[in-house]
């Protein structure tokens, strides 16, 4: 039997990401989330993408995790060496210059087959704040 759950906090690194009715089926040790953990994940990505949350660090580390790319391979994307992201992400909260902003959003949004706008203004973050991501 499904159950829903309302709210749902802390699944995921970034800390304002917050999942609303999220499928839940009974075990044996108790309601369990009834989603794969990537499903959540992507949601989570695709909303960091089009709220236009500021990219630091953490961001850049989490969206390069969802679409499964190593360092390297998404380096090379951006036309970037490894040592470039590795240190954006090595510094969690500092946010990126809005070139490499506007360019990691970008690559992200095609490979999770988001339509964003093109123009530079809108590839940049306003401000971070609670998201709600709808998992059903």
């Amino acid at each position: 039997m499904k159950k829903w759950k309302e709210n749902l906090a802390g699944l995921i690194s970034l800390e304002y990401v917050h999942f609303i009715n999220v499928p839940m089926k009974d075990s044996k040790h108790g309601p369990v989330i009834d989603l794969a953990p990537d499903v959540l994940e992507t949601l989570a990505a695709k909303a960091v993408i089009t709220h236009r949350v500021p990219l630091r660090g953490k961001e850049v580390k989490f969206l390069r995790k969802t679409i499964g790319l190593s360092l390297e391979k998404f380096a090379n994307k951006l036309g970037l060496t490894s040592g470039s992201v590795f240190h954006w992400e090595r510094a969690g909260n500092e946010r990126l210059a809005p070139i490499n902003e506007a360019a990691v959003r970008s690559l992200v949004a095609e490979e999770l087959n988001i339509e964003i706008s093109g123009k530079f203004s809108d590839l940049l973050g306003e401000k971070i704040c609670k998201i709600k991501v709808k998992a059903s």
